[in-house]
C-alpha cells in the first residue's frame, strides 16, 4: 500500500514522499509547482484531524513562526485546510536531523567534535532566546527537532508543542521524556524559559559525553528521575572533560530553574569558555564505574559538516555497490571480509572501464598485452597460416583467459575490463559466449593455468547461471560466543527478544528487506526510532513493531517486559517482515556489519551480537 496523499496536489504543493512522523504529525517532501522550489508539508496525522483540540494546536504552530525571522528557526510559507486535513507548508531543510547525526557518532564509538558542539549549541540557543524573547517557550527541545543542514545551517524546527505564555496552554501537553525539564515534568503549562534551556542542557551534555543522564524505558520513571535525582557527573562518563565544563554542565541541568543559566547566550558562552581551560588529570579512582553497556567514547576527527555532507539517512546499511552494475548480480554482504552467504555471482558481459578509474587503465593495458602474446603465440607455433589473424570478440578468448592470467596479477581486472571497438563479425570469427560458469570465477583465484591457444567455447557450452547463485536466508553466524537475540514475527508485529545476560543497545540495530537478488527492497528499520524511547533492551526484555490498528500481535511469553514500542500505520515502509511480491529475505546489521539473514515468510529467527 501506498500514502493516499503521496501523489495529490494541495494548493500549489505537490506531495511527493514522506520524510519523518512525529506524535501528532506527519511530514512530507513536497514541490511547489509555482516557485519551483523544495518545501515540507506538515500534515496533522489521520488519528487527530477529528480531534478540535489538536486541530487548534497545529494551527496555532503555524501562526506561531509565520511571522519570525530567524536563520535558525525554520520558516513557514502556507497554512491551510481541505475537508478535514490540516497542512502547512515550510522551508525544505536539506540535511538530517541532529539526532541521526549523534546516532551515527554513538554507533563508531566517537564524540561529537567540541567545536561542533559549541556551534551547535550557539544555533539552538540563538533560536530559542528569539522565541523566547516573544513570549514563546518551545516546550520539546530535543536533537530531532534540529535540522542540520548540507549547507552548513542549523534550524530549529516543531513548534507544535509551543506555549505562548500570553494566551496560555492545555495542561496535558507532555513534551518528550529524555530532555523534559522537571517543573514541565510535574506539569506542562507550568513551563518556562529556563525549561527550553534545561533541554538543551541535556543535548549538550549528550553532545559531550554520549549518554544522555537520565534512562529508563518508563517514561514515568524518567519524570520521577529529571524531579529528583541528580545526573551522573559528566567526567564520570567522559575522563576527558575538565572539572570546569562538568559544573556548566550540572548547572544548566539544576532543578529550579532560577539555579540553572537565565539565556542560551550565557549558557553558550560560559560553556565556550570552560572548554578552552585544559583538563584536569584524574584517575580511574577518582571515578564512579562507567554504566553498563557504555565505555568511555574518543573525540572524532570527522566533523559534522564532513558527516553530513555524506549523509544517506536513514544510517547506511547497504553494501557498496559492485563495479559492474547488473540487474543480475547481487551485491556481496556488507561486511565481505567476514561473511559468505552468498555464491559467486556469473560473469556478464564487461564494461566499459571508467577512465577515473587507475584498475581499468591497467586491465585494459595488460589485455592489449596478452592479446600480442597470443596472436604471436599462434604465428609463431604455427596456429594460424596468416600472419594477421581476425580479431576475436570481446567476450570469447578474451574472457576465458582473463580468469586465469589476469587475476594473479590484477584480481580485479575480470570485472573492469573491455577491449573496446571491436571490428565486425565475419564468418571465420570465433562465436560469442553468453555466459561463463561460476566456476570460472573461482579459478581466478587458484593456481594459474596454462593459457591454450586454440580454445573454443561452441555455442552449445554455454552455460546459463545455477539457482545456487541466490542468496541463502539463512543465518550468518560470525560471533556464535556473543550476545543472542531472537526475532519472533508474525504478519501484524515484530519482537526481538534480549536473550543475553547483558543489555543491548537497540539503536546500533538494522533491518532491511532484501529481493530474490538479494539487493535491499525499500524496506527498512532502523533501531534508532526504538531508542528515541529507550536506548536499550534489557536483558529478557523486548522492543517491538506492531502494525497500526490490527488485532492479531503475536506478542511472546517470554518477553518479560517491552522497553520500546513503534506502532506504524499499515501503509508504513518500516515493515520490512511482511510478505511482499520478490522479498525473500531481509538482513540483520549490527553496526553496518550483516551478522544474519532471516526468511520471509516465517515467524522465527536468530542472530548473535559481538
Amino acid at each position: 500500500m501506498t500514502d493516499s496523499l503521496i501523489g495529490k496536489q494541495l494548493s500549489n504543493y505537490r506531495v511527493e514522499r514522506i520524510v519523518g512522523r512525529g506524535g501528532m504529525a506527519t511530514v512530507y517532501y513536497g514541490w511547489d509547482v509555482s516557485l519551483e522550489r523544495p518545501v515540507a508539508i506538515k500534515v496533522v496525522d489521520y488519528r487527530y484531524r477529528t480531534n478540535p483540540a489538536y486541530t487548534q494546536r497545529f494551527v496555532q504552530e503555524a501562526r506561531t513562526v509565520a511571522t519570525w525571522r530567524h536563520n535558525n528557526i525554520v520558516q513557514v510559507f502556507h497554512a491551510s485546510q481541505e475537508d478535514d486535513l490540516s497542512y502547512f507548508v515550510m522551508e525544505y531543510v536539506d540535511g538530517p536531523d541532529l539526532g541521526q547525526v549523534m546516532h551515527q557518532y554513538a554507533s563508531d564509538g566517537e564524540l561529537m567534535p567540541q567545536e561542533d558542539v559549541l556551534r551547535l549549541g550557539r544555533a539552538i540557543a540563538s533560536a530559542l532566546d528569539y522565541a523566547h524573547e516573544r513570549q514563546v517557550i518551545h516546550r520539546d527541545v530535543k536533537p530531532s527537532n534540529v535540522m542540520v543542514a548540507k549547507d552548513d545551517r542549523i534550524v530549529l524546527t516543531d513548534f507544535g508543542l509551543a506555549l505562548n505564555t500570553q494566551q496560555g496552554s492545555i495542561g496535558e501537553i507532555f513534551g518528550t521524556p529524555h530532555y523534559i525539564a522537571p517543573e514541565q515534568a510535574r506539569n506542562s503549562a507550568t513551563a518556562v524559559a529556563q525549561s527550553d534551556l534545561y533541554a538543551l542542557g541535556v543535548i549538550l551534555y549528550e553532545m559531550l559525553t554520549g549518554v544522555v543522564p537520565f534512562d529508563d524505558p518508563s517514561p514515568t520513571s524518567l519524570a520521577v528521575q529529571h524531579i529528583t535525582q541528580p545526573p551522573p557527573a559528566p567526567r564520570g562518563i567522559n575522563p576527558r572533560l575538565n572539572e570546569a565544563t562538568e559544573t556548566v554542565l550540572l548547572k544548566a541541568l539544576e532543578k529550579q530553574p532560577a539555579d540553572r543559566y537565565q539565556t542560551g547566550q550565557e549558557l553558550m558562552a560560559t560553556l565556550a569558555e570552560a572548554l578552552g581551560k585544559p583538563a584536569t588529570a584524574v584517575t580511574d579512582s577518582d571515578l564512579p564505574p562507567l554504566p553498563t553497556g557504555t565505555a568511555a567514547p574518543a573525540l572524532s576527527q570527522v566533523s559534522v559538516a564532513e558527516r553530513v555532507s555524506f549523509f544517506l539517512p536513514p544510517p547506511p546499511a547497504q553494501p557498496a555497490a559492485s563495479p559492474v552494475p547488473s540487474d543480475d548480480m547481487p551485491p556481496p554482504p556488507a561486511t565481505a571480509q567476514k561473511t559468505n552467504t552468498q555464491s559467486p555471482p556469473p560473469v556478464v558481459a564487461p564494461v566499459v572501464a571508467d577512465k577515473k578509474t587507475p584498475w581499468g587503465l591497467i586491465g585494459g593495458g595488460v589485455v592489449i598485452v596478452l592479446l600480442i602474446l597470443f596472436f604471436g603465440g599462434r604465428s609463431l607455433f604455427g596456429g594460424e597460416e596468416s600472419a594477421t589473424p581476425p580479431a576475436p570478440t570481446a567476450t570469447t578468448e578474451v574472457q576465458s583467459a582473463l580468469p586465469t592470467t589476469i587475476s594473479e596479477a590484477i584480481p580485479t581486472a575480470v570485472e573492469t575490463t573491455q577491449v573496446t571497438q571491436p571490428p565486425e563479425p565475419t564468418s571465420e570469427t570465433l562465436p560469442t559466449a553468453t555466459a561463463v560458469a561460476p566456476a570460472t570465477i573461482e579459478s581466478a583465484t587458484a593456481e594459474p593455468a596454462a593459457i591454450e591457444p586454440t580454445a573454443e567455447i561452441p555455442p552449445t557450452e554455454a552455460i546459463e547461471p545455477t539457482p545456487d547463485t541466490q542468496p541463502e536466508a539463512i543465518p550468518t553466524i560470525l560471533y556464535p560466543n556473543g550476545r543472542r537475540i531472537e526475532m519472533h514475527y508474525n504478519s501484524s508485529s515484530f519482537y526481538i527478544f534480549n536473550a543475553s545476560p547483558d543489555r543491548v543497545r537497540v539503536s546500533s540495530i538494522i533491518f532491511e528487506a532484501l529481493n530474490s537478488n538479494g539487493q535491499p527492497a525499500g524496506y527498512s528499520f532502523d533501531g534508532y526510532r526504538w531508542s528515541q524511547f529507550y536506548s536499550f533492551a534489557s536483558s529478557n526484555g523486548c522492543a517491538r513493531l506492531e502494525v497500526l490498528k490490527m488485532s492479531d500481535y503475536l506478542r511472546p511469553a517470554k518477553c518479560r517486559e517491552y522497553n520500546s514500542t513503534i506502532t506504524p500505520p499499515e501503509n508504513d515502509p518500516e515493515h520490512f517482515w511482511i510478505e511482499r511480491p520478490d522479498v525473500t529475505q531481509y538482513r540483520v546489521l549490527w553496526e553496518g556489519q550483516e551478522i544474519a539473514r532471516c526468511p520471509i515468510p516465517g515467524d522465527f529467527c536468530e542472530a548473535y551480537l559481538p
